[in-house]
């Protein structure tokens, strides 16, 4: 079984998809016979991409392979109100590599994540005839309502898409997207994922938050994140193992290698790969004097719970395989 990855990134970004990269090969080439890595190139430099291509090859399985979409971004004109950098729409272009290689499904991960376990279920999750799967994002009713989704409708994260990619081919999904973007501006907040959401909400399959499991959710404690918003769809079970015995662990909205606002899950995780990856001797940072004193504090309150929740996840690691997928 080849497991195919698709991942955007410039060289401004490329640590994070250093780090990621391996995590990925690290638990998903034990697991399927090949491994293949599609990176969307918005400006990589030739010695990252060899950085890439060296730390791959350490690997057996694992392959790396780079398309430049530098002057595919043109085709991109938003005046959207939020400074997201253009590489962001990188994810959009899929359809060229495809045209080039014999790829049935495709797992989208953003570079600001780590898996921590193998997903071989997502190679073979019945999508039921839609084109996508991801799991919602958890605080989603607002921008259901913006942008004129039906409340019953689902708004995923758009960090981690299973595709199919004859359906995404089929209904000429990153057209439609590019072009909505261009005419609607004004509606972008998440430019990319409001609109994949807005024109493929009947077009999506829900995934379980162990495959997304978003940080700005594991900041809060159990009983907060299941009542913090209406639209949060999954259980207490779901969002226990998802934090304390997920696959895919999602660092959006926080910088990985900051020392400010990282949860203990979360910093367990990027210590474990840090140190492995061919970027572990990349310096971290504090940002501000506040971030350092604010760093202070939550350093006291993860000597107080972080291990705690390290013994917790370790506690599950004898739970038997992964759960059953919504």
């Amino acid at each position: 079984m080849t497991a195919d990855f698709l991942f955007v990134s410039n060289d401004k970004y490329v640590k994070y998809l250093g780090i990621c990269t391996f995590s990925v090969m690290y638990n998903m080439c034990p697991a399927v016979e090949r491994v293949r890595l599609f990176v969307m190139d918005c400006g990589i430099t030739e010695e990252n991409k060899v950085r890439l291509r060296n730390q791959a090859s350490g690997f057996d399985n694992a392959e790396i392979i780079f398309y430049n979409i530098e002057r595919n971004l043109k085709q991109i004109v938003p005046k959207v109100p939020n400074n997201w950098n253009r590489a962001i729409y990188g994810r959009l272009f899929l359809t060229e590599i495809l045209q080039q290689y014999d790829i049935k499904r495709l797992i989208y991960l953003d570079c600001d994540l780590l898996m921590d376990r193998p997903v071989t279920e997502l190679l073979t999750l019945p999508l039921e005839g839609k084109c996508l799967a991801g799991v919602s994002d958890g605080e989603s009713m607002h921008r259901k309502t913006a942008l004129g989704i039906p409340p019953e409708s689902p708004y995923i994260n758009s960090g981690v898409l299973v595709i199919d990619t004859a359906r995404w081919v089929e209904l000429d999904v990153s057209s439609k997207v590019i072009d909505y973007i261009n005419r609607f501006p004004e509606k972008m907040i998440y430019p990319d994922q409001d609109a994949i959401n807005y024109l493929m909400h009947d077009e999506i399959k829900l995934l379980e938050p162990q495959y997304n499991m978003l940080l700005m959710l594991c900041e809060r404690d159990i009983p907060i994140i299941l009542q913090h918003s209406e639209d949060y769809i999954y259980n207490e079970e779901q969002t226990v193992k998802a934090l304390y015995h997920g696959s895919i662990y999602h660092y959006a909205g926080k910088d990985m290698w900051s020392f400010y606002g990282i949860t203990p899950v979360h910093t367990i995780l990027f210590k474990k790969y840090r140190r492995m990856c061919d970027w572990k001797n990349e310096k971290r940072k504090f940002g501000s004097i506040k971030n350092f004193l604010l760093w202070g504090l939550i350093t006291i309150k993860r000597l107080l719970i972080g291990e705690l929740c390290l013994t917790r996840r370790k506690m599950n690691e004898n739970l038997p395989g992964q759960s059953s997928l919504a």
